[in-house]
Parts: structure tokens; C-alpha cells; sequence
């Protein structure tokens, strides 16, 4: 009996395993995929390109970090992110601001809906002008640190900036505190040492945020914190868009070589804060931070409730089930009746978040949109300038700032809503970044938040539709080819 014709030939069946392949992937996809467009290009490349999307869809698509996070979030005895959008409870907008616009008051339902965090009441938060500012009130804060010490940042130098906080850090831990520095992975390396290792030689407890291991986790190097935040014993905090670099302070001529803003926060915000900081830290290493120690209850006098601000964490990642910064900054501009300002480095916004810009402009409102004239990206540049004809050609203003170049991110509406903190106006902030933003409630902080970005719009120049248009063409040829990456940028 020739048992040959009851084997298939090997081409035959390895086809039939290829379209089993397909067929399994394309509904994982179906069943995964909440983006049209994304579903339509990892199914069309899984049968265009058999081999090579089978492979790519198993290593870039499957998204293997949410089951790491919900594992992290399990050891910490808190509810895996499920995407169901419920109400967090805590206390409303209205019961700090009587007179809170109804329009405001839809919008805190929905932040508190997708961010999953309630409302936190009788906050203080203190804006700090420049890296020098800003480094000498961590540095303070550090040294009288009592109990615990939290720090997580992108880059983190072992430069004249970064050895100041190596140590006052290692100045904490050799008196009892107990310190918890993460670093990120990639901004761990910027610099010839890496800041890691010299705090580890000092004992300070370390932990490096999603390092390139030779596995499936490779295929995840791309998803890096971008956070920035300091907390100290569990009561004061640190958060904005500032790394840990001597970038930030003066140069040898005493004149700026970045701008940037950081915020100085006390209340019950901060417990928001840390507790990002705790699934990060679980996430990485697996150690669970107590409660008791590092997430202390924060007591708000009755004064502060009345003078203080209503404010509320956004940690967004690529672990959770919506795009929350995204999703409450569609809503802030759909509540804006009178002024939209946004101050950010690389603005290269999805089309829903173009939309709702156009639409704002449309509606009478006035926006107001303040990028760098060079950046430190002349690639995510030249692609931001390809993209913003649309806007200006709906009414929105387009300023370019002058050096020195401003790293700032902010949001200003109506002068009454405020966001801040580590987010840029691109797809990898809002999909493939852990970030930490804080949106505030409040006329007074509005107000002066406004004034503290005045002059910035002021001594900017405008761009007009015949600017775009007279641009260089191979400026232009080269901004429109890069658009077509600009998701992954």
C-alpha cells in the first residue's frame, strides 16, 4: 500500500495552516479592533502579505501589555480596566462651583466616566517658571521627605540637573526614607551613563520601565512613560512636561535653552498621583506599594475646600481600553464657547481631534494654537506644518513661537479649564505613551494660567494660509510624504 497518496503534499498543507492562520487572525482583529481603519489595514496586510503579517500582527498587534496590566492591577487587589465607562462617584463639579455652566458640568461627568477618577476637591497647584524653579522645589521637597519618596520620568540625565537629584536621593534613602525612583527605558539612555546605575551603587531602589529583552516583549519597546511625577510622602506633588535634564536650566550666558512648565500640587489630587505612580512601579517590577505608607489619607481643612481648586488625574496608556486624554479634550472643546489656547511641542492631532478643533472655530470660538517656529524635531516639524492647512482654512490661529524652544503642554478654555502635564498633541502621546495629565476647574487658575502664557502668543508670529502656501516645495513634498507616517511618529 503506498502511503504516499494518503499524505498531502507539503506545499498543500502548509497553505491550508497559512489560511487557518489568516482566518484566526483576521477575527481576532474583527473581535480586537475598535479603529475602522487599523482593523482594515492589519486584516488587509494579514492576506496581501501572508508570512510577513502573520508575524507582524503576532508581534505588534496583539496587545499583550493590557494582560501585563491587568495582572499588575490584580496583585494590587484593584478591578482590571475593563472599558466600561461607569460614574466613579465623589463629589460633583457643582459642589465647588455653584454656578458651573451646565456645559461643564456634562463635560466632569464624562472626564470622571473615562478616567474612571472622581473629582477631587480644595487642591492647591503652583505653576514653576523654568528649570531652575522647578528643580530647586523637587530638590527642597526631596530633603524633607519624611517617609517616602516617589519619582517616574521619561529622561532622567546624569548630567549637572540629574546628579543634583542623584543626591538628594541618595541623601533620602541613607536616612531612613524610602525611595522609589522608574525610569524609562529609552530616556534611561539619553547620555553617555545611564542614571540607573549610579543610583543603583548608591541603593537606591530602581526599576528601569519596559527594557528591550530578547522575547515577545521586544515587540512592546515602543510603548514608553512618558510620565513626570514626584511624590512625597504622599501629600505634596510634582507633575508637568519637564524631564530631568540640563536642558532646562540656563546656559553659560544666563538665557533659557528650553521652556517648559511644571506644576507644584498639594491635596487630594496627589493621591491620584501616587496611585499611578503604584501600577507603574507593580507593572515594572512587581512590587506592591502599601497603601498605608505611600497612599496616606490627605485631610483638606474647610478652607482649603472653599480657596482650593477641583482637579482630577488622566493616566493614560496603552493599557487602558479608551484613549482618555484624547476623549476629554474632544469634550473640553466641545464645551468652549469663547477661547480655545494650546501651547504644545509636536502637533500632529488624529482626525477627530481636527474636527473638533474646526468645529470650535466654526462655532465662533476663538483658537488659538502656539507651536515652536524650530523645533527639536525638524522631522515632526515639517509634518505638523503639512497637516494644519485645514485649520487655518476654518478659522483657527496658528502662531509659531520664537526660540528659545518651548516644550510646554497646556490647554486653557474659556479661561475657566485648565490641562496640563505630560501629553503632546500627536498619536504616540495619545495611544503608545503612559501619560499623566491633570485637568482644573477654576475662574482664578484659568485666569492666570492665561496670563502666564500671554506673552508667549503675543511676541509669536501668526501663520497664514499664503505662509503654507509659499512654503519651499520640497518642504512642502517632504511634510505631506512624513504626514502619511504620522501616527507612528
Amino acid at each position: 500500500m503506498n502511503l504516499d497518496a494518503w499524505i498531502w503534499p507539503d506545499g498543500i498543507l502548509i497553505a491550508a495552516m497559512v489560511l487557518v492562520a489568516q482566518l484566526l487572525a483576521s477575527i481576532h482583529v474583527m473581535r480586537t479592533k475598535d479603529d475602522v481603519r487599523s482593523a482594515i489595514s492589519w486584516v488587509g496586510l494579514v492576506w496581501l502579505a501572508p508570512i510577513f503579517g502573520l508575524l507582524a500582527y503576532m508581534l505588534f498587534g496583539v496587545s499583550r501589555i493590557r494582560r501585563r496590566a491587568r495582572l499588575s492591577r490584580q496583585k494590587r487587589g484593584l478591578a482590571p480596566r475593563t472599558g466600561t465607562l461607569a460614574d466613579p462617584g465623589g463629589p460633583l463639579l457643582a459642589d465647588t462651583i455653584q454656578d458651573a455652566p451646565n456645559r461643564w458640568q456634562a463635560h466632569a461627568r464624562l472626564a470622571g466616566r473615562v478616567c474612571a477618577t472622581p473629582l477631587t476637591l480644595g487642591n492647591k497647584i503652583e505653576p514653576l517658571v523654568g528649570g531652575r524653579e522647578a528643580y530647586d522645589a523637587m530638590i527642597a521637597a526631596i530633603d524633607n521627605a519624611q517617609h517616602t519618596v516617589a519619582l517616574t520620568t521619561f529622561i532622567f540625565q546624569a548630567d549637572q540637573a540629574g546628579r543634583r537629584f542623584v543626591t538628594a536621593l541618595t541623601r533620602a534613602h541613607e536616612r531612613g526614607v524610602q525611595v522609589r525612583v522608574l525610569v524609562d527605558a529609552v530616556g534611561n539612555l539619553y547620555g553617555l551613563r545611564p542614571v540607573s546605575n549610579l543610583l543603583r551603587r548608591r541603593g537606591v531602589p530602581i526599576a528601569v520601565f519596559n527594557p528591550a529583552r530578547i522575547s515577545w516583549r521586544l515587540a512592546f519597546f515602543n510603548l514608553r512613560t512618558h510620565r513626570k511625577l514626584l511624590v512625597i510622602d504622599g501629600t505634596k506633588g510634582f507633575a508637568g512636561g519637564m524631564n530631568i535634564r540640563k536642558h532646562h536650566l540656563a546656559d553659560k550666558n544666563g538665557l533659557p535653552r528650553v521652556q517648559d512648565s511644571h506644576f507644584r500640587l498639594e491635596g487630594p489630587i496627589v493621591s491620584q498621583m501616587m496611585d499611578a505612580f503604584a501600577d507603574d512601579w507593580a507593572f515594572s517590577c512587581g512590587e506592591e506599594l502599601d497603601e498605608d505608607t505611600w497612599m496616606p489619607p490627605v485631610k483638606i481643612s474647610k478652607e482649603a475646600l472653599k480657596k482650593g481648586v477641583a482637579a482630577r488625574a488622566i493616566a493614560d496608556g496603552p493599557d487602558e481600553p479608551t484613549d482618555k486624554a484624547a476623549m476629554v479634550i474632544e469634550s473640553a472643546l466641545g464645551a468652549a464657547r469663547e477661547h480655545v489656547q494650546i501651547v504644545t511641542p509636536y502637533f500632529l492631532p488624529e482626525q477627530a481631534l481636527l474636527t473638533a478643533l474646526k468645529q470650535a472655530a466654526l462655532r465662533g470660538v476663538t483658537v488659538d494654537i502656539l507651536v515652536p517656529e524650530k523645533n527639536n524635531l525638524p522631522m515632526v516639524a515639517l509634518t505638523s506644518m503639512a497637516g494644519v492647512r485645514q485649520l487655518v482654512q476654518a478659522g483657527c490661529n496658528l502662531y509659531l513661537s520664537k526660540p528659545p524652544f518651548d516644550h510646554s503642554k497646556l490647554m486653557i478654555v474659556d479661561g475657566c479649564w485648565v490641562l496640563f502635564g505630560s501629553s503632546n498633541w500627536d498619536a504616540r502621546s495619545f495611544k503608545l505613551n503612559f501619560e499623566f495629565n491633570v485637568e482644573v476647574y477654576q475662574d482664578a487658575f484659568g485666569a492666570r494660567m492665561k496670563a502666564w502664557v500671554a506673552d508667549r502668543f503675543q511676541n509669536a508670529s501668526a501663520v497664514t494660509l499664503k505662509d503654507l502656501d509659499t512654503r519651499p516645495l520640497i518642504k512642502r513634498f517632504i511634510g505631506r510624504t512624513l504626514w502619511l507616517m504620522s501616527p507612528y511618529l
